[in-house]
């Protein structure tokens, strides 16, 4: 078998697991690097905020992965830094068979895509596996329609600041039609913003490695990764990586992370700007980006305002609760039409998906239809789905097709009222389905879904399985929007703990505003 290990020079390597692909030893790294008195640590810290924050479960609060390259079924061996007592291989709905022999697991992944996995094992961090496919028909320097980052570049070493090469050899790649090719290597920047670029790639190998330089104690600036500002047919590809050192900056740099939070409506000099997000994306056409890991995010990870034709695919997001104690959404859009999203593994400290118009000053046109499809994601204290927070336009569609999701403090979809438009009516939303879909453990949330008083076309659930006993008061909670009642509830397939409910008795439920109601 042809495996390739995507290593970064410097990552602290785990120091709870060692991982072997098909008998070839492959990298685990911790992210970020914390021992377990500095995970107990922290999350009694979180104890002293909003009881939202809290983490139930201090091993969580960072998370260790492997990332590497194989074709076709691959056996995982893990060992433990302990004898396995118990473990978990989500997502479950893939029904992996596991082997527990002292301290090591071994399991055949299955050919199935995407390979993304979170194996738990005892009271020990979550560890995350990335199985990509070979890549193929990679740019090469020298090749026509190829620009070589390397020329522009510096350092290689991450010891010395690289934006404002890095924003000269953008420049180059800008109207191009070209590939701007990022060679393997650490690259100090503060921030790369790159406006009104038109028509080019940019590709960052693997091995490559943006590091978001953190803001010094107390100073606070505030500083995305990436930036993408009213761009148009412009790619972003490759198994690089971008480190927005959010645990440098909030933890060991003591800046505030709610630093420039007014709330959603006022406008300020920092607004909308707040998030500083790893990937910001505003005001852009034709977007796609392919391939990228992003981790150790300051605020919102994947960030998309005002962006029309988005097309999200293979992205990585690694931001556990160690890096930020809330505004950490996976992918967050707001006003944004035409959006696909695609064989995503969203590892975060909040929802793993949300869209709502989060900066009301900025966020000032209705939404149009999201399609998320092979989506795998966790987070600790939230929804998996979070759709129309404080969004005073209509939302569109919303598609959750074939997607799986892990641990949860919250629900499943969580879909609130939208507020009245410029108008004066109501904003509503159209058709939000979920379709093959699971929630691996139903004995967390404390709803099966909700719904706030929403102004809602039809809402369908599709073969939708909870994994695990729910609790007692743990409702399916679908209250349509008395002025504007919910036309249509269907409720097929639905599975709790395995057991199937094709009759409203057989589902803990409280149904309001609604006109019709199917259940089979």
């Amino acid at each position: 078998m042809s495996l390739t290990d995507y290593p970064i020079p410097g990552d602290t390597r785990s120091r709870s697991f060692r991982v072997s692909a098909d008998h070839q030893a492959v990298t685990v790294v911790e992210t970020p690097p914390m021992d377990a008195a500095e995970r107990q640590r922290l999350s009694d810290a979180y104890r002293r905020l909003p009881d939202y924050c809290h983490i139930s479960d201090p091993a969580c609060m960072h998370l260790h992965y492997a990332h590497f390259a194989a074709a076709g079924e691959v056996v995982i061996r893990i060992e433990a830094a302990e004898e396995i007592r118990a473990f978990r291989i989500h997502p479950l709905r893939r029904g992996i068979v596991g082997r527990a022999d002292g301290r090591v697991l071994t399991f055949a992944t299955g050919n199935r895509e995407p390979r993304y996995f979170i194996v738990r094992i005892n009271a020990l961090p979550p560890l995350m596996l990335v199985i990509e496919s070979p890549e193929s028909s990679l740019p090469v320097p020298g090749d026509a329609g190829v620009i070589d980052a390397g020329a522009f570049l510096t350092d290689r070493t991450g010891a010395t600041d690289q934006t404002e090469n890095f924003h000269r050899a953008l420049a180059a790649a800008n109207g191009s039609g070209q590939t701007l090719l990022v060679p393997p290597g650490i690259y100090a920047v503060t921030q790369l913003h790159v406006r009104d670029g038109r028509n080019f790639r940019l590709h960052l190998s693997a091995g490559c490695l943006l590091r978001i330089s953190p803001s010094a104690h107390g100073e606070n600036e505030h500083r995305h990764g990436l930036w993408l500002e009213n761009c148009e047919d412009v790619a972003v590809l490759g198994r690089g990586c971008i480190d927005h050192q959010a645990y440098e900056h909030y933890v060991r740099g003591g800046n505030n992370y709610q630093h420039g939070m007014v709330d959603y409506y006022t406008a300020n000099d920092l607004c909308p700007w707040i998030t500083q997000s790893p990937l910001f994306i505003t005001g852009s056409r034709r977007i796609r980006v392919d391939g990228l890991t992003i981790r150790n995010g300051r605020n919102f990870n994947l960030n998309c305002r005002n962006c029309d034709d988005l097309t999200l695919r293979r992205i990585k997001i690694l931001t556990p609760p160690a890096c930020t104690p809330e505004y950490a959404d996976g992918i967050n859009t707001g006003s944004c039409r035409q959006v696909l999203i695609e064989d995503c593994l969203v590892a975060c400290n909040d929802d793993c998906f949300a869209s709502g118009h989060y900066f009301a000053t900025c966020d000032t046109r209705s939404s149009q239809h999201h399609v998320v499809r092979r989506m795998l994601g966790w987070n600790m204290r939230a929804s998996a789905v979070r759709l129309g927070f404080f969004a005073a336009h209509d939302q569109g569609d919303f598609t959750f097709e074939d997607c799986d999701f892990v641990a949860l403090a919250h629900t499943s979809l969580l879909i609130h009222a939208l507020q009245p438009g410029p108008d004066g009516a109501a904003a509503r939303y159209g058709v939000i389905r979920a379709v093959d879909c699971a929630f691996d453990d139903a004995s967390g949330l404390k709803a099966l879904l909700e719904v706030q008083k929403a102004a809602i076309r039809r809402l369908e659930l599709v073969n939708v399985s909870y994994h695990g006993e729910p609790r007692p008061d743990a409702l399916l909670l679908v209250e349509g929007d008395p002025g504007a009642p919910l036309e249509r509830l269907l409720l097929e397939n639905l599975t709790l703990d395995g057991r199937p409910a094709s009759r409203l008795d057989q589902i803990p439920a409280r149904i309001s505003g609604v006109k019709q109601v199917v259940v089979r």
